[in-house]
C-alpha cells in the first residue's frame, strides 16, 4: 500500500509533459475481478476489518502526501474488503486540499477522485505496476492572490519583462512592467511596450477570456481596455498563450507516465476554476 501511495503522489505532483485532450473514462476496466467472494466481503465489512484497513490506508496516504508536498490533504479510500485493499484492489480514492503551495504553484482548492469503479495495482518489494487503467477527475480553484504569488515565485513576471518580440505590426518590441490579474470574470494583462517605432513607451491593458483547446487552457477574445485601435491582436494572443500563466499552476499534474486533459475552465469573479482528467495507462510501472 505504501508503494501505491508513493507512485500516486509522484504521478500527481512531479513531472514535465502534458498531452492533448481526450475522454479517458471509456478506458476503465469493464468489470472487477480477483476480489474475494461477496460473502467474505460482507464478513470483512461487518467485523470492521474493511473500515479499519481503509482508515490505516487513509493515514498512510496523508502521511506520504505530506512528505512529498509538505501540505495537508484529506483522503478517503473505499475498498471491497480488507484483503482486497491489501492486494491493491479498491473501489475509489478521493484526495482534497485547501490553500496549497506545491512546486511554486499556489492553489485555493484542489480535489482529485478516481472515476473507475475498479482500481487495481500490483506491488512487490521493488516494483509497482498498474494492472488496470486509472482515470481521475481533478478540480482546481486559483484565486487572483494565488496566481500573483505563483507568477512571482515561478519567475513568470521576470520572464515576461525580459521578452523582446516583433508583433502587433511593430518591430523590436520590448515588454516591461508586466502584471496579470483576475477580476470581473476576465484575465487582465498590464504591459509597458517600448519600440524604436514609438516616440515613447506605451502602457497597455489587455483583457482576455479562457477556453479549452485540445485539452489545454488557451487565452481567447484578447482586447484592449485602455486604448481604442484597430490594431490586430492575433499576435498578442499568440504571445500571451506562449507565456500563459495558467501553465505554471497546472504543471503540478503533468508527468511523463500520465496524461492530462483539461475539460473545462471558467473565470468567476476573481477566481479561475479548472476541471479535467488525469489518465494513468495500464501496465505503467
Amino acid at each position: 500500500m505504501k508503494k501505491l501511495v508513493l507512485l500516486i503522489a509522484a504521478v500527481l505532483f512531479f513531472g514535465n509533459s502534458a498531452w492533448a485532450g481526450c475522454d479517458y473514462t471509456s478506458k476503465c476496466s469493464p468489470a472487477a475481478y480477483g476480489n474475494v467472494s461477496p460473502s467474505w466481503q460482507r464478513v470483512s465489512k461487518y467485523t470492521g476489518a474493511t473500515f479499519l484497513t481503509e482508515q490505516i490506508a487513509n493515514s498512510i496516504i496523508k502521511k506520504e502526501l505530506k512528505k512529498a508536498t509538505k501540505e495537508n490533504f484529506k483522503v478517503h479510500i473505499k475498498s471491497y474488503s480488507a484483503k482486497d485493499l491489501a492486494q491493491g484492489r479498491f473501489k475509489s480514492l478521493q484526495i482534497s486540499g485547501k490553500n496549497l503551495e506545491i512546486e511554486n504553484a499556489y492553489i485555493t482548492l484542489f480535489e482529485l477522485k478516481t472515476l473507475c469503479d475498479f482500481n487495481y495495482v500490483e506491488f512487490g518489494k521493488d516494483y509497482l505496476k498498474f494492472k488496470e487503467n486509472m482515470v481521475m477527475d481533478f478540480t482546481m480553484e486559483i484565486s487572483d492572490f494565488d496566481l500573483r504569488r505563483t507568477m512571482k515565485s515561478s519567475g513568470y513576471l521576470d520572464m515576461l519583462n525580459n521578452t523582446n518580440i516583433s508583433a502587433l505590426g511593430l518591430t523590436l518590441l520590448k515588454l516591461e512592467n508586466a502584471d496579470v490579474k483576475i477580476k470581473n470574470n476576465k484575465l487582465f494583462f498590464t504591459l509597458k511596450v517600448s519600440s524604436k517605432l514609438l516616440p515613447m513607451p506605451v502602457d497597455m491593458i489587455l483583457k482576455a477570456d479562457l477556453k479549452v483547446e485540445d485539452g489545454q487552457i488557451v487565452l481567447t477574445k484578447v482586447d484592449f481596455v485602455n486604448t481604442y485601435t484597430r490594431m490586430d491582436l492575433s499576435k498578442a494572443a499568440y504571445l500571451l498563450n506562449i507565456l500563459n500563466p495558467l501553465t505554471f499552476s497546472t504543471d503540478i499534474l503533468e508527468n511523463k507516465k500520465s496524461k492530462l486533459s483539461v475539460q473545462n475552465v471558467n473565470i468567476i469573479g476573481d477566481k479561475i476554476i479548472i476541471n479535467g482528467l488525469v489518465f494513468i495507462p495500464k501496465n505503467t510501472k
